[in-house]
């Protein structure tokens, strides 16, 4: 079991050293922007803490079913940790966790926090996603990949898949968007892949700026996301024996918006059916409803909205925007 930080266990510090350092820390890199952490002493880390993080409860519950070992004994990697709430969380069940962010005013909450809360188990490290290997960082039973790959760019998100795999000893979580609206095909290894291209930034924009949009990319102007069928088919094509989408513990997403779930285990062969066959069929792609000559940017505008909230009068025109069968 983790700490009851319920109670304010964990924390080596006094409340007013808490409430210092924190505000010290708003003062020069913002308010918190992610999902409360209670840092003990009735002290967190966002004024608004009423409901538990239902993300974080799906991503505890998949590898309490699924690791198949005791969490306190797994090794965790976080990528594109933001504030660390799930390293944190993952930390306090006595996981050791790695967090990995690129932006600074991110890692530096991420750091205060594991402090406080006296999680010597948990450490992060400031740097892009990009430039994880084994070599660099080691194995982990457990990788999350929340909110990273559809901000990645088409040259780079295919790479970035198969290093995930070579650094998995056993579940990948990816929290992700697809695209409901293909537009292009991305070739990698022999093999294609469709979706659409997603802008990040203004290619006016300055470095500076670009760091500033704490939920946008690094620098890429523009990221690439998969239609369902062709991350399916690439996560088969990197070698992960199997995976499934999550939808409990609940917690209401887009329709764009998915969590899956990518094991790493060992290929079985038929005991019925002598002689190995690791033979994999593609997935199809889907067909689309769509009404005019502009639907293409219509959808895109319509998902980028939808990215916002799960509002009904967008939910009302993407249903609208799909009166007429074509194909991708």
């Amino acid at each position: 079991m983790g700490i009851d930080y319920r109670q304010g266990q964990g924390t080596h510090m006094q409340k007013q050293q808490i409430e210092q350092k924190k505000m010290e820390l708003i003062s020069r890199y913002g308010e918190w922007t992610v999902t409360a952490v209670h840092l003990g002493h009735g002290v967190w880390t966002q004024s608004k803490h009423d409901t538990p993080p239902k993300r974080t409860r799906r991503f505890v519950q998949i590898v309490e079913d699924l690791v198949g070992k005791e969490i306190a004994n797994c090794r965790i990697l976080d990528l594109a940790c933001l504030e660390g709430e799930y390293s944190i969380e993952f930390g306090m069940r006595g996981a050791r966790v790695l967090g990995i962010e690129g932006r600074e005013t991110n890692i530096e909450k991420a750091k205060f926090s594991s402090e406080v809360l006296d999680l010597k188990n948990v450490e992060f490290k400031k740097d892009d996603v990009r430039n994880i290997s084994v070599e660099k960082y080691g194995k982990f039973d457990v990788i999350i990949c929340s909110g990273i790959l559809y901000h990645l760019p088409a040259d780079d998100v295919c790479p970035f898949i198969y290093k995930i795999h070579d650094m998995a000893e056993r579940l990948v979580i990816l929290d992700t968007h697809i695209s409901l609206s293909p537009t292009m095909t991305i070739s990698y290894r022999g093999e294609q892949y469709q979706g659409h291209t997603y802008t990040e930034h203004s290619p006016d924009d300055s470095p500076e700026t670009k760091l500033e949009r704490k939920w946008a990319s690094l620098d890429n102007d523009e990221s690439f996301w998969f239609t369902r069928a062709s991350l399916f088919n690439l996560l088969s094509n990197v070698g992960f024996t199997s995976f499934y989408e999550c939808f409990s513990p609940q917690h209401q997403l887009p329709k764009d918006r998915c969590v899956f779930v990518a094991i790493k285990g060992r290929p079985i062969d038929l005991m019925i059916f002598p002689g190995p066959d690791h033979s994999q069929d593609n997935w199809e792609e889907e067909t689309f409803l769509v009404n005019d000559t502009d639907s293409d940017e219509i959808r895109k505008r319509l998902e980028r909205l939808n990215r916002l909230e799960n509002h009904p009068l967008i939910r009302l025109g993407l249903k609208l925007c799909r009166s007429k069968k074509v194909k991708p």
